[in-house]
């Protein structure tokens, strides 16, 4: 059984951290309404695939009980326990919520549960545990991670996120949810992840194995670099903007998206960035960072383009394709969000 927490702080301070670095212009509240959010939708993406009501509802209830009220890291456990505990409608709606629960159970144990095994479970039975009772009660010695993850989750700023977190769950209608990011889009180019999406790739996406839209295609190089020039960026220059070109072609990557991850991983390289040609050496991040390997942007261009060719190859059917190559290619959730984004500006843009 994979016992890895779904949610911890240690999650949290992470994408905390990433937020308040990305997004250091916007005021604190902004700052921990987009944290709160990020931490939401990270939650919900580690939840059995039930129905958006039910998921929701899951998600709050988690929030509230592990990170608010008691302060620790969510578990499998967790979901099974509110799964017993809250009204799901019907016998017949409850049954529905069953496949999706075994499936997603046995994606995280050696073992197989069978239906009957889950029912028990849920009636809090004799069902099997997903944390052994001995491990439970094992005090382990405290460690400088630990300590250091105890005094962070007693933070004050962990308090204040969580709180956040807990309102905007309870009160945020979809609605509330578009008003809050449009707002947020009226801050130039720090907050473009968080402008509501078009339907360019969410359409695609939503046909089973059909990714033929991450392929190589020709675009339209003078309009992305004129869009990429109004950023000041760097890599609309040659030989950056030519090498990402020609790797995307050699390994059949949509050249937008390539330039979609350095944009996400690196702003497509302002100008002004004191550090911006060996930034521009490597924008993808590979091998962790520009700093960490300092590459050229021929070989760090051809790695990143093998690398998501790999996995826009391996994509299950109705997998967000972004979401996947998220969980391989960057430890931060935002990630995928942000490259979609992306995307869909810089297709938009392209009239080939």
């Amino acid at each position: 059984m994979n016992r890895a927490a779904l949610l911890s702080p240690m999650d949290v301070n992470v994408i905390r951290r990433y937020v308040h670095t990305k997004y250091a212009p916007l005021p604190d509240e902004r700052r921990a309404q987009i944290v709160a959010d990020a931490i939401r939708r990270s939650l919900q993406m580690r939840l059995p695939n039930l129905p958006t009501v039910q998921k929701n509802k899951l998600a709050q209830e988690l929030i509230s009980r592990c990170l608010v009220t008691e302060r620790r890291e969510v578990q499998a456990d967790d979901v099974l326990d509110l799964c017993s505990e809250l009204e799901w409608g019907t016998e017949e709606e409850r049954e529905q919520l069953q496949e999706p629960l075994l499936y997603w159970l046995n994606e995280r144990s050696k073992s197989v549960w069978t239906p009957t095994q889950l029912n028990e479970r849920l009636m809090k039975k004799n069902g099997p545990q997903l944390i052994v009772a001995e491990q439970a009660v094992t005090q382990k010695p405290v460690t400088a991670w630990t300590q250091k993850l105890v005094s962070y989750v007693r933070s004050r700023t962990f308090t204040q996120v969580a709180a956040i977190l807990l309102s905007i769950i309870l009160v945020t209608s979809i609605v509330i949810s578009q008003q809050r990011q449009t707002a947020i889009s009226d801050v130039p180019l720090v907050s473009e992840h968080f402008i509501p999406e078009t339907n360019v790739v969410s359409e695609a996406g939503k046909q089973a194995g059909s990714y033929d839209f991450l392929k190589y295609t020709e675009i339209d190089e003078n309009a992305i670099k004129t869009y990429m020039r109004g950023r000041d960026a760097l890599l609309a220059e040659e030989p950056y903007f030519g090498a990402i070109i020609e790797s995307a072609k050699m390994h059949d990557v949509h050249p937008l998206l390539l330039f979609a991850i350095t944009g996400q991983e690196q702003g497509f390289v302002p100008r002004t960035n004191k550090n911006a040609k060996e930034i521009a050496n490597n924008p993808f991040n590979v091998f962790h960072s520009w700093q960490d390997y300092n590459t050229d942007i021929y070989n760090s261009a051809d790695i990143a383009a093998k690398l998501i060719a790999k996995l826009a190859a391996g994509i299950p059917e109705d997998q967000d394709p972004f979401e996947w190559m998220n969980k391989t290619y960057a430890e931060d959730p935002l990630w995928s969000d942000g490259v979609r984004k992306l995307f869909n500006k810089l297709t938009s843009l392209n009239s080939k």
